[in-house]
């Protein structure tokens, strides 16, 4: 018996601005995000660290229904009066349309003449209709905690479907709480079962019982979507 594997290219970055593949000294990604066995998913860039780490904890909040790269550009002006563009490094889409724009910048880089720019790009992103606010991230801005998850849920996203039926059977018989290493014991699939949880936290069928970095330790309960 034999099998042919399909690739199907992801769908192409939708930045307005281009973002270099590669850059001496400077950190850049390509990411796919939406991916799954059914669809190929879409290519998103990120033109710096921080950037990368907003959009892993952007993209992990269950609210969220999509993230969109350099979007723009959105005009503002200077103090000599003349008229820039900018672009706005992810604007995340939330349930019900909202759109919320984020700029990166490390703290240091943060100066008045910077925060007048993104007041002018706030105002002009609203009546643009392409945000419903704009919002500075700095390093001290991402919650470390949301950060490791955020990082966790994407390294475990891909379905398991053997293990994922198991795990939730297990799930669904829970009263009270428990630690995930118990749970890992009961599925009797070894790290499989720990990833197929994760992608039950992350889901809302499994819910944790305190914030904390997701380890075997972490005490969780069934959540609201759980059967």
């Amino acid at each position: 018996m034999s099998s042919t594997y399909v690739w199907d290219d992801p769908r192409p970055s939708r930045a307005s601005k281009p973002i270099p593949k590669s850059s001496h000294g400077h950190f850049v990604v390509q990411m796919v995000i939406h991916d799954s066995d059914e669809d190929p998913g879409q290519i998103s860039l990120c033109g710096s660290l921080g950037e990368y780490r907003t959009r892993l904890i952007a993209l992990a909040e269950p609210d969220t229904v999509d993230v969109i790269e350099q979007v723009g550009p959105v005009p503002w002006t200077d103090d000599k009066g003349k008229i820039h563009g900018h672009y706005i490094d992810q604007v995340v889409v939330k349930t019900g349309d909202r759109r919320l724009g984020l700029t990166d910048k490390p703290y240091r880089r943060v100066t008045p003449a910077f925060q007048a720019e993104i007041a002018q790009v706030d105002a002009a992103g609203r009546n643009m209709g392409a945000i419903d606010g704009l919002y500075l991230v700095t390093e001290y801005a991402r919650d470390p905690v949301a950060l490791y998850n955020a990082d966790l849920f994407r390294g475990c996203r891909d379905a398991d479907p053997e293990v994922d039926t198991l795990a939730a059977e297990v799930v669904a018989g829970l009263d009270g709480e428990a630690t995930l290493q118990r749970l890992v014991g009961e599925i009797n699939r070894g790290p499989r079962g720990f990833r197929a949880l994760v992608r039950l936290i992350r889901s809302g069928r499994l819910r944790m019982v305190s914030a904390e970095k997701i380890a075997h330790t972490t005490l969780v309960t069934r959540g609201e979507g759980a059967p």
